[in-house]
């Protein structure tokens, strides 16, 4: 009898997903922001050497300038080049959000294919933490940790803890999310017959997880996480514009907006560029997410 089942093969959703890329190309913004994406991304690593102009230098003669030759996009009230700072922040906002998104689909995808898959006491606990860490308000539990932690880190492990302390503090409100968007889609895979087929022939846990479950939701986990990326880089600029993200000398979108604020009036620029700034990566990895979705849905097209 078991030799007569046969295991439904693995649907791997970059490889062997039919029309995955043809999906894809049919998404024009989708392509066209992901594009855009790798240009900003790009800019932010190749900028220092294309624009090597030191982000925290000042230029006492052009305080608070208007966009010019010499300075693109302005100064701020130390003279320092609004330009070589965004693409400083990039760097800064951008690496947020790839440690939060690292933490969330090594912590938050993993603990939601265990809860998913083993159900019982496992998925109890699993489900009781995450409960617990939804109620707390937004990103309250950020704030908190990031206010508690976030000068003492700083002074003791220096500038990059600190950086990793506001991705740290961020993941600690999203990746419960991440979980239970995996949990919901591995109960809903446990059920399935080549699942069952590949336990009567008598596959191990571990095989069943890593050759079957995993393939089959790696598309919900890649589209979940780019659209929290948007979450990560607001999260970020929500921690600098209180004060409990990155410190200066380093810079992040977030700051550079709060730091602008004050001279709202007097060099509008220093708000709206880095503003300008945010809203694109928003905008972008919003659209790619939502082109992502549509992608790796098996109904699509």
């Amino acid at each position: 009898m078991a030799q007569a089942i046969a295991v439904q093969p693995t649907t791997d959703p970059l490889r062997q997903a039919p029309g995955f890329w043809k999906r894809l190309a049919r998404h024009r913004l989708g392509v066209s922001s992901l594009v855009l994406l790798v240009l900003l991304v790009l800019a932010s690593l190749v900028g220092p050497t294309i624009y090597p102009i030191n982000p925290t230098k000042s230029d006492f003669a052009h305080i608070n300038a208007a966009p010019s030759i010499a300075h693109p996009f302005g100064t701020d009230r130390l003279g320092r080049d609004t330009l070589a700072r965004i693409l400083a922040a990039l760097r800064v906002s951008l690496l947020v959000a790839i440690f939060v998104e690292t933490i969330n689909i090594l912590l938050g995808a993993l603990l939601g294919l265990l809860a998913g898959y083993f159900g019982g006491w496992v998925d109890l606990i699993i489900s009781r933490i995450a409960d617990m860490l939804f109620a707390f308000p937004g990103l309250l539990l950020a704030i908190l940790v990031a206010a508690i932690f976030g000068q003492w880190v700083t002074e003791t492990y220096g500038a990059t803890a600190r950086l990793m302390l506001v991705a740290g503090s961020i993941s600690l409100v999203s990746w419960p999310l991440m979980a239970r968007y995996v949990r919901g889609q591995t109960l809903s895979l446990n059920q399935r017959d080549f699942i069952l087929a590949a336990r009567a022939i008598g596959q191990r846990d571990r095989g069943i997880l890593i050759g079957h479950i995993l393939p089959n939701v790696l598309g919900l986990i890649i589209t979940a996480a780019t659209l929290d990326v948007v979450n990560a880089i607001v999260g970020e600029a929500t921690l600098s514009l209180l004060g409990l993200g990155i410190q200066s000398p380093d810079t992040s979108i977030g700051k550079m907006i709060v730091e602008g604020a004050p001279l709202l009036a007097q060099n509008a620029w220093l708000v709206f560029i880095p503003a300008g700034v945010l809203t694109l990566l928003v905008l972008l990895f919003s659209t790619l997410g939502e082109a992502l979705r549509d992608v790796f849905d098996p109904t699509a097209g």
